[in-house]
């Protein structure tokens, strides 16, 4: 008798445990799955496949990791710009900003805030088939935008604000964006005090990812001679009218989360940005 009880419980128990695993699955498909299995039919398979957004996450790690120590870009080796344009590549793919980007007002506020440059480097580094970069830019015939200059400029570890370069290596160098006024300042920090260069943007007719940017202030503070402030604004007016244009030059933004954003410019310049200012090593 005593047997037949520990038998009796065994199966009760090994019924109790199948129908308690089939009660966690609330679909009809997930239910045969499992009667197929006790059935001896085909075992589901397992989708160890990684979603887009998991490899993203995996890529923006490796992208700051790879930009810290280098100054902004300056004194990365021609193999780390290499390495930081296929996972800057990889990125942009998988996940480019959408086309409401500036449209959208509930888009583009993630565009607004203080950011901070991590990273410049151009986007061309030698023979497209040695440094393959699947992003182009849109172009467009007869619009005003064919007035900015797209002549590559080479830079790594700066800015350039219609021909002024800014040295930003081991400086601290942030962008302020007010998408509901249309504005944006880019200011550097350095030694004797600060850099700041501002002006108004638009949306482009060329791109719905791009903002055509018109400078207009050129601030220089001198914190040693108690804050004294020289204002060269006349300099972006003598420029447009030498060019025909108010337009400086534009910015492209090809990925966007709230913590990281990449960038294109105009002169070929690639531009990586967080909202942490210690995102990466300096």
């Amino acid at each position: 008798p005593t047997s037949i009880a520990l038998k009796y419980m065994r199966n009760m128990h090994f019924y109790a445990s199948t129908f308690a695993l089939i009660s966690t699955f609330q679909s009809a498909s997930s239910l045969n799955v499992i009667q197929n299995f006790f059935k001896g039919g085909a075992k589901p398979a397992i989708n160890l496949a990684i979603s887009p957004i998991s490899k993203v996450d995996a890529w923006k790690a490796e992208l700051l990791s790879a930009v810290s120590n280098t100054e902004n870009g300056k004194s990365a080796t021609l193999e780390q710009q290499a390495q930081v344009l296929k996972i800057v590549g990889d990125i942009e793919e998988a996940c480019p900003p959408p086309e409401t980007l500036l449209s959208d007002p509930d888009v583009a506020c993630k565009l607004d805030g203080c950011w901070y440059l991590q990273y410049t480097s151009p986007s061309e580094l030698g023979s497209e088939d040695q440094f393959p970069d699947a992003w182009k830019p849109a172009t467009k015939d007869d619009t005003s935008e064919n007035k900015i200059t797209t002549k590559r400029v080479g830079l790594s570890g700066g800015v350039n604000a219609n021909g002024i370069n800014v040295d930003t290596s081991n400086r601290v160098t942030t962008q302020i964006i007010d998408v509901k006024n249309s504005q944006v300042a880019n200011e550097v920090g350095l030694d004797f005090g600060k850099v700041r260069v501002a002006g108004s943007f638009r949306m482009s007719d060329v791109s719905p990812r791009r903002v055509v940017v018109a400078f207009n202030e050129l601030k220089i503070t001198l914190d040693r001679l108690g804050g004294l402030e020289f204002n060269l604004g006349f300099i972006f007016a003598a420029l447009a009218l030498a060019r025909g244009t108010s337009d400086s030059g534009w910015l492209e933004t090809t990925y966007l989360d709230d913590d990281v954003r990449i960038g294109r410019g105009n002169k070929g310049t690639l531009f990586v940005l967080t909202k942490d200012p210690d995102a990466v090593q300096p």
